[in-house]
């Protein structure tokens, strides 16, 4: 099947009114999600590298510690930005085309998007928070969908039974499971897993490492659905080109 891209919503911010728009790509060649139908949340009105460096990436990313600080230069994101989706990449590009027009103009129908979904692993908010936008287009896409994946930074989680809580330290985790949500946290070493309700990312290569094994695939894995999945909350250890800086996040 050949990649396609459709405009999911364009309108107003569920975080705080600003104008986003939110893209669906039918498949993928990301090495860690494996083929996944991906979703890009951006803001409309300007490109992703200058929405981080002067803090207007609030819209799509909520109260996310991983944005950084805004400095308003003229060049590159945010300061201290932690986050690992490098936006010089698939977010800057998805963005360029969608201001060309590529993707055409017309915001997709709820039938559309359930059709769009269909028979297809889907990827909440490959870039950007999912509660940036009405949960009526997520439940379109992945109504007919094999499974999905997502995560929020959000403090309340609207679709906990299909959208993981991101958390930073365990007393977040511990207060989100008291409302029976499933977790995705970040720590800064194996050592801080708490074995009675997570396990490592069988993605991360520390997973590997302990199982002797290939690393998996979301796709392969799909633990990452929420609440509906019977499984441990899962945590990882900080990565990317900002682990550095993350661990001193995380706690």
């Amino acid at each position: 099947m050949a990649r396609k891209t459709i405009i999911l919503y364009q309108g107003a911010s569920l975080i705080n009114g600003q104008p986003i728009v939110a893209l669906a790509q039918s498949d993928s060649t990301n090495s860690k999600t494996g083929n996944m139908l991906q979703t890009f949340i951006l803001d409309a009105t300007i490109d992703p590298l200058k929405a981080s460096r002067t803090g207007r990436d609030e819209s799509i990313c909520g109260s996310c510690p991983h944005r950084g600080t805004p400095n308003n230069n003229d060049k590159g994101q945010a300061t201290n930005r932690t986050c690992y989706v490098t936006l010089a990449h698939a977010p800057l590009g998805k963005y360029k085309a969608y201001k060309k027009g590529v993707y055409g103009t017309k915001t997709a129908t709820l039938k559309e998007i359930e059709s769009f979904g269909s028979l297809q692993g889907v990827r909440l908010g490959t870039y950007g928070d999912p509660c940036a936008v009405p949960n009526d287009i997520w439940k379109a896409l992945t109504s007919k969908a094999l499974y999905s994946t997502a995560y929020t930074h959000a403090a309340i989680n609207p679709m906990p039974e299909s959208i993981m809580t991101s958390t930073d330290n365990l007393k977040q985790s511990v207060d989100a499971w008291s409302r029976n949500e499933r977790t995705f946290r970040v720590i800064s070493h194996v050592d801080q897993l708490y074995k009675r309700r997570e396990i490592l990312c069988p993605a991360s290569e520390e997973s590997a490492a302990i199982r002797n094994a290939p690393r998996s695939t979301c796709a392969s894995c799909k633990l990452c659905g929420g609440a509906s999945v019977n499984a441990k909350s899962i945590a990882i250890v900080a990565h990317g080109t900002s682990k550095r800086k993350a661990k001193e996040i995380v706690q």
